[in-house]
């Protein structure tokens, strides 16, 4: 009976049809997604009302790119790994894809043990590069010597999620996600302020920023418990028995050459915020970070859309199902473009009441004009998105890698150090988002129209 079960479960990617089965898969991921923007905000709401300053906030958003990057890098390892399990079971090869399973929970391990190390220096290195108070400073080391320190929850749950969703498990991840995000909206509030204030609890412990991130780490240690509990007592797809493992140079290769690149499109972002966070003045760093957390309410659902797309497209490249592929691709495509454009309406139109949500006092009007300067990159951004996570489910991550180089490095920050040479305000610097997203996408739509036609080609496709 569970071998037959499992027959099932591995054919329905290429079997199912694509509309539903592409709502089956992305819409757990979508809500996942959901689920994680929210607690990012959440978590800024809360610190946002520690004090009548900006102190803390700027704190965190100063913080954010290093997270950003210890983030990119769990996200490169379970990308790559589920990108190569889906490819595998689509060729019928259990074995290559239950030891991609198990190399991908081996460099999980070896990327906390590298963030552990790093959180007793790193936090120190990167503050110096700012010159703001010595509060604010003080404020985000607290916060990152915690959330570095403590990141196997984070970093296991994200891995060993990427590794189900490449099996087609997206209800899993979802739970994970949601487990993770109840448990930090209620500690937070717990953590940071004392008994009173904030949302006026009875009880408190007054740790402000320093409770901020120990929550956080305690809810992604919540979730990391629960995935791993589940890959432990319950069988699934791919094998996590390490008897007689060995690490193989072809499989880490291979995880590398999709994960390198969703490392490097995620790291580069932080390094994107960086040099911004440099060129910007402190209301524009407030801003900004603050940017950043309520537009993932329009893009992680659109990244929750590709975590269902690409095991689909994966599964379908390397079973040689043509039809199927492109109608995945086409599908999601489409609804992108949907969510982007929903968008880049609340934000023309509702960014003053968005802005409301957060103190920034004076910098509102400056918030409201810059989220609507920005928003106007969505819709080429998430046509962009889609093509990214069509190379990496086809093992063409050096394609990703080189959209991201594309849109943050050659093309965002020149422009934001050059527009804001020319005009000294922080306004001018907003402009460079869409001018980037805009160059990128349309020179990557002609390098996708091209992969895709090349893709299948000379080779026998079996036909729906």
């Amino acid at each position: 009976m569970d071998k037959d079960k499992k027959i099932i479960i591995k054919n329905k990617m290429g079997t199912e049809p694509i509309g539903k089965l592409l709502i089956k898969m992305a819409l757990p991921a979508i809500f996942s997604m959901l689920v994680q923007a929210l607690y990012n905000i959440v978590d800024s709401l809360y610190v946002a009302n520690i004090s009548d300053t900006n102190n803390e906030l700027t704190a965190l958003n100063y913080a954010f790119p290093v997270q950003m990057v210890v983030l990119a890098i769990s996200l490169g390892i379970g990308v790559g790994t589920s990108s190569m399990i889906s490819r595998c079971l689509g060729a019928k090869k259990q074995d290559s894809a239950d030891l991609a399973a198990k190399t991908g929970l081996v460099m999980a391990l070896i990327a906390y043990l590298a963030s552990l190390i790093g959180s007793f220096f790193i936090p120190q290195l990167f503050m110096r590069l700012y010159n703001d108070t010595e509060i604010i400073e003080s404020l985000s080391i607290q916060y990152l010597r915690i959330v570095m320190a403590f990141s196997i929850g984070s970093i296991f749950e994200v891995v060993i999620s990427k590794i189900l969703q490449g099996t087609g498990n997206m209800i899993i991840p979802m739970l994970s996600q949601l487990l993770g995000a109840i448990t930090n909206i209620i500690l937070d509030p717990i953590f940071i302020f004392n008994p009173g204030e904030g949302i006026g609890l009875p009880f408190g412990l007054g740790l402000g920023v320093e409770g901020a991130a120990i929550a956080t780490v305690i809810a992604q240690c919540v979730s990391g418990l629960f995935v791993t509990l589940i890959i432990v007592f319950k069988k699934q797809q791919v094998s996590f028995n390490f008897k007689y493992f060995k690490l193989s140079k072809s499989i880490i290769k291979s995880i590398l050459s999709v994960g390198v690149a969703v490392a490097i499109m995620n790291s580069i972002n932080a390094i994107t915020t960086i040099a911004l966070n440099k060129i910007l003045s402190s209301s524009g760093v407030a801003i900004l970070g603050t940017y950043f957390k309520v537009q993932s309410f329009i893009f992680m659902p659109v990244f929750g859309l590709t975590q269902g797309a690409m095991p689909i497209m994966g599964y379908n490249y390397g079973a040689r199902l043509k039809q199927r592929f492109m109608k995945a691709f086409r599908l999601s495509l489409i609804t992108s473009l949907s969510v982007m454009t929903i968008g880049i309406l609340l934000f023309q139109f509702g960014s003053t009441l968005i802005v409301s949500a957060f103190k920034l006092g004076q910098d509102s009007s400056l918030a409201i004009k810059a989220f609507k300067i920005i928003s106007i990159c969505f819709i080429p951004a998430g046509i962009s998105i889609i093509i990214s996570s069509m190379f990496q489910a086809i093992g063409h991550g050096y394609k990703s890698t080189l959209m991201s180089i594309l849109r943050q490095a050659v093309i965002l920050i020149p422009c934001a150090i050059i527009l804001k040479s020319i005009t000294h305000t922080d306004d001018s610097v907003w402009w460079s988002y869409p001018i980037s997203e805009i160059i990128c996408c349309i020179t990557f739509v002609f390098i996708g129209i091209y992969t895709i036609k090349k893709l299948f080609n000379n080779e026998k496709i079996e036909q729906i």
